[in-house]
């Protein structure tokens, strides 16, 4: 992938990190609030996703259309958390577990395509959040705190795991 695209995940990384400690400085946040914050997350990951499927180098027709369909699928929890920031608290739970586990199985799948230079630390980033979704997905009755200390969690291992990759990405020799 080029140095552009290594540079965007490390800002999506960076913003993440950026949620993250916004959720855990803001425990008392509304439901609203999370709600923006958390689809917001999902639904620029999800566009990331997209459109690394479109520039990337070496990965075959099946990976491209899986990831591109995976980004979709993240997007579009990013935006339906974002359309009614009212909805009940399990709908919102199940929304995000969904987009994070889409996002966790096609950072997976991308870093195991891939086999280029960070790939082990973007294999922790979907490990982490396809576990943060199963948890969801397992205590749908965890309530607004919980939720946000393991979104919080998350999103800023998660941020410091991409923060990680791309910077390993960055110091790699670049491909002729």
């Amino acid at each position: 992938m080029s140095r552009a695209w290594t540079w965007l995940r490390l800002a999506a990384g960076v913003l993440a990190i950026g949620i993250g400690i916004l959720a855990f400085a803001w425990p008392e946040a509304t439901l609203k609030v999370v709600a923006f914050l958390f689809g917001l997350n999902l639904l620029i990951v999800g566009g990331i996703r997209v459109l690394q499927m479109f520039v990337a180098d070496g990965l075959t027709v099946l990976h491209r259309v899986f990831g591109v369909l995976l980004g979709l699928l993240v997007a579009g929890a990013g935006v339906l958390c974002l359309a009614d920031v009212t909805k009940s608290l399990g709908l919102m739970l199940l929304i995000v577990a969904f987009g994070w586990l889409f996002d966790g199985i096609g950072e997976i799948f991308l870093a195991i395509g891939r086999r280029g230079s960070g790939g082990g630390w973007r294999i922790v980033v979907g490990l982490v959040a396809v576990a943060a979704s199963i948890a969801l997905l397992v205590w749908p009755g965890l309530g607004l705190a919980g939720f946000v200390l393991i979104g919080a969690t998350t999103l800023v291992f998660g941020g410091i795991c991409l923060v990680a990759a791309s910077i390993s990405g960055l110091r790699s020799p670049q491909p002729v």
